[in-house]
């Protein structure tokens, strides 16, 4: 907890700055508008008339374990105990066609005192704004997947960490090296078609499918290639429905292999609900040959069984309590309204939703009959997940959730995982 502590000082302070600077109109507001494949505050530069701004997140989790801990992925992120990370974009508009931008990803995080991991992650490209039918985005981008991918920073999504289909079937954090060309059909209408390099198949896992071949950004891997599309349509009130997959050609030391994932989701809000459902199915070929590599590359003597299918979906009902504890307020206050207004609390932005998650996920739904004698580290998980968020003001979010565990399949040790109790913190900026 020593972490979070400090977290929150850090974060009070740089809060404070944030909140001055904004008054001096040194440092442009957000607007909550969204370029196609970033978040909110990474797509502050693609509506301000300003030339260059700053902008970012920070978020810091803590994780308690009630029973077994499934440590079988080697992925220090899905069993964590304390979580800390910070982004800072740099976005450059010398012509009003063409967006320069970077980002530099901090992350540390660690397993109690028997694991820790620090990462520090550029991403850079130049974005062509020709036109809103077709623009041009090269360097290192974000992979148009599933909804967390394009939509990781902590305030726009209520769970702690990640949902587990969003990091076990589909690899969130999926940042490429490749080309993104993107546009609108209608106005309600976006498109993306998007070209990046391989994955690696040497990282691969049974437990987490194709997650940790998506490696560092900045590797060269040109073997194989990934093709992504997608589309998205907000043409009904307060909902977005997407549609997005990709298709990977895996090849390495004679073995080829050929990965598809698709995902879809919708999401909606109505007066204090929302809604939220995504689906996503995915297959790979040919995982004899990718056994048969993983077990050459590993110091042990079993290579890694992968899924010939996988599956994950997950339903999210959300409900904002806080009108009916602040029925005093002014209804509909807007930012004039009477209330505690400071660098942490807005009044009329104040919302304390709660949720409740259902996620089901399988990584190995179908087997290569000739793997099936073979050890294999299933992830074959139900999860229930019960939370609430507090926003004292948009950008700022705390948040904590139980989640009841189900995996099917018992860990190497024979025991079956446990639940976990998560407590976080979270801003934009």
């Amino acid at each position: 907890m020593k972490h979070v502590t400090l977290f929150l000082i850090l974060f009070s302070l740089f809060t404070t700055f944030l909140h001055a600077q904004e008054n001096k109109k040194v440092i442009d507001t957000l607007t909550y508008e969204t370029q196609s494949g970033l978040p909110i505050a990474a797509s502050k530069i693609y509506f301000t008339d300003s030339k260059f701004t700053i902008s970012g997140y920070g978020e810091s989790n803590y994780i308690n374990y009630s029973g077994a801990k499934n440590t079988q992925s080697e992925d220090l992120e899905l069993y964590m105990t304390n979580m800390q990370r910070f982004v800072v974009y740099a976005a450059f508009k010398p012509k009003k066609w063409l967006v320069l931008y970077a980002e530099i990803f901090a992350e540390y995080m660690n397993d109690g005192n028997r694991e820790k991991h620090f990462e520090f992650q550029p991403e850079i490209f130049a974005d062509f704004l020709l036109s809103e039918k077709f623009n041009l985005r090269l360097g290192t981008h974000q992979v148009q997947i599933g909804y967390i991918n394009n939509s990781d920073e902590p305030v726009m999504f209520y769970t702690v960490n990640r949902p587990e289909v969003e990091r076990i079937i589909i690899p969130s954090t999926w940042i490429d090296l490749g080309v993104m060309t993107y546009g609108k059909i209608s106005k309600d209408l976006k498109w993306s078609a998007s070209l990046y390099q391989g994955l690696d198949p040497t990282n691969l896992r049974g437990a987490t499918w194709i997650r940790r071949g998506r490696a560092d950004a900045l590797r060269f891997n040109f073997d194989g290639y990934t093709v992504n599309s997608g589309l998205k349509y907000t043409g009904i009130k307060d909902t977005e429905l997407a549609v997005n997959g990709i298709y990977s050609d895996i090849t390495k030391a004679g073995v080829s292999s050929n990965t598809y994932l698709l995902s879809s989701y919708v999401r909606n809000e109505f007066k204090n609900w929302s809604f939220m459902a995504l689906g996503s199915i995915g297959g790979t070929d040919n995982t004899q040959g990718l056994y048969e590599l993983t077990r050459r590359v590993s110091e042990d003597v079993e290579g890694q069984v992968l899924g010939k299918n996988v599956y994950g979906y997950y339903a999210e009902v959300g409900y904002n309590i806080w009108p009916h504890l602040n029925r005093n307020n002014k209804k509909g206050g807007d930012e004039n309204s009477k209330g505690r207004n400071n660098s942490l609390i807005r009044s009329h932005e104040i919302k304390l939703p709660v949720f409740v998650r259902y996620e089901r996920l399988d990584t190995h739904a179908g087997i290569d009959e000739n793997l099936t004698d073979k050890p294999l580290f299933q992830s074959n998980l139900t999860a229930i997940t019960v939370g609430a968020n507090f926003n004292p003001r948009r950008n700022i979010v705390v948040k904590t959730n139980y989640q009841f565990r189900n995996n099917r399949e018992p860990l190497s040790n024979g025991n079956y995982e446990g639940n976990r109790f998560e407590l976080g913190l979270g801003f934009i900026f």
